[in-house]
Order: C-alpha cells, then sequence, then structure tokens
C-alpha cells in the first residue's frame, strides 16, 4: 500500500444499510420461532383442531378396593336385566384375551354411588377406576326384556380393544 493512503470514512448512507439487513435478520427469526406457537393458539381458540381418541369406552374416575389383577366390575341392580346378561357377553371376552386373560378377573358388586348399573366398569390393580361402557345401547327397556341387548356384540368388541391396549402398556397386574 502507498504510504500516503488512508481509508475513507464510510458515509451515514452506507453504515445504515448495513445495520438494516441485521435489524430485518432480528425481526424475521422471531417471526419464524413465534408464528408457529400464535397459529397453534389459534387454532385451539378457535376450536378448528379436534383431538383424536382411540379409546371406544367413556372415562370415569373413581376408586375401588386394590387387588393384584384388573378387574372388569358389572354392578348389580334388583332390576337390572343387562346385568343379569353380563357374564355370557363377557365370557368371551375375558377368553379373546388369550394369555393375557389370567390378568383380568370378572367381578359382580352391588351398585354404589361410583358404580351405577347397567355399566362394565374397568378397574386397574392400585384400585382406580379407568372406563367405562353402556351394557346397552337402547335407551328403553322393551327390547332388554326381549332377550340380549341390541349393541352387545359392539360393545365387546370395544371393550376387548381397549382392555388389550391397557394391558398391553400397563406393567401392573
Amino acid at each position: 500500500m502507498p504510504a500516503n493512503f488512508q481509508p475513507q470514512p464510510q458515509s451515514n448512507q452506507s453504515q445504515r444499510r448495513h445495520s438494516r439487513p441485521r435489524y430485518y435478520t432480528l425481526i424475521a427469526l422471531g417471526l419464524v420461532f413465534s408464528l408457529p406457537v400464535a397459529l397453534a393458539w389459534l387454532t385451539l381458540q378457535l376450536g378448528w383442531f379436534t383431538a383424536g381418541v382411540n379409546n371406544h369406552g367413556q372415562w370415569v374416575t373413581g376408586q375401588v378396593a386394590a387387588d393384584t389383577q384388573w378387574r372388569l366390575i358389572v354392578p348389580q341392580g334388583a332390576h337390572c336385566v343387562p346385568c343379569s346378561q353380563a357374564e355370557p357377553l363377557l365370557a368371551p371376552v375375558l377368553l379373546a384375551l388369550g394369555r393375557d386373560g389370567q390378568r383380568v378377573r370378572l367381578l359382580f358388586t352391588p351398585a354404589t354411588s361410583e358404580l351405577s348399573t347397567g355399566f362394565v366398569y374397568i378397574a386397574d390393580p392400585p384400585g382406580s377406576l379407568v372406563m367405562r361402557y353402556p351394557l346397552s345401547d337402547s335407551p328403553s327397556p322393551e327390547p332388554l326384556l326381549q332377550g340380549q341387548p341390541p349393541q352387545a356384540p359392539i360393545m365387546t368388541k370395544a371393550l376387548l380393544k381397549d382392555l388389550r391396549r391397557l394391558l398391553t402398556y400397563s406393567r401392573a397386574g
């Protein structure tokens, strides 16, 4: 370089040009990271998202006595026709579980405030009620007096699917 070379000071305009991309880059990064969060919040608030459900029964809460096995609990009532038909409906479910059928037992108990008649409850070994299934989908008692509940095969298939899933992922019992 020549001895008399002196660098030229940069003009204000060129300094501004170099500072803008840094500022825009910071804004762009902020948008990239905050936009998905804002869109997810908006989707949930406006009800555009419906969660997928894998279970077929109704989730319940409650406690029963602890046991060493999973239990299918059928509460018994005085005039409960579906309750009297529960044993022949649920015996094939236990048989269809195969070797996992040893981890589950069928239990008939009197109805309580937590256990309503007309349902089959699944209880885990620590004693928590997990799910329940109606023994009949019929709102009127006339079909029940004539014989088997109309939706019994559908209920047992749903119960079997959920029970298999629970037994697969559970270490208890």
